[in-house]
């Protein structure tokens, strides 16, 4: 079984294929999966533990907290990367999340952001290793 590092839970097919197309380019990056409904996200995390969940704000229109918390409490080393739709709910969120980035952000930031949350996932494996 391949062990999956990112999730991006979206139902947007367009930023299901943009990101999977960008993420798979990433030499870092072992594998992409992708799912549409956070229900099922929250099923597939707890049993996956993926380093990286990309979480489209838009799966959780009114208040993206509890899923940035729930995604948390179901898998402590994950780290969680909002995808928001303004600059203002991003400066709000970031709180509950390592990342928040804004739609529309160009690859090469993507890519960054991917790329350094994957290097702090990878040192904490080792750090617990060593314990």
């Amino acid at each position: 079984m391949n062990y999956i590092e990112i999730l991006i839970v979206t139902r947007a097919v367009v930023l299901q294929q943009g990101l999977g197309a960008l993420l798979e380019s990433l030499p870092e990056v072992q594998s992409v999966k992708a799912i549409k409904e956070l229900s099922s996200a929250y099923t597939w995390i707890e049993v996956h533990q993926p380093q990286v969940v990309l979480l489209d704000e838009s799966l959780v229109t009114k208040n993206p907290k509890p899923a940035l918390e729930k995604i948390r409490s179901l898998s402590p080393q994950t780290q969680r990367v909002l995808f928001a739709d303004d600059m203002q709910s991003a400066s709000l969120l970031l709180t509950h999340a390592e990342a928040v980035l804004i739609k529309g952000i160009q690859p090469s930031a993507i890519a960054s952001t991917i790329t350094a949350l994957l290097s702090i996932t990878e040192d904490k494996h080792e750090h617990n290793d060593l314990d």
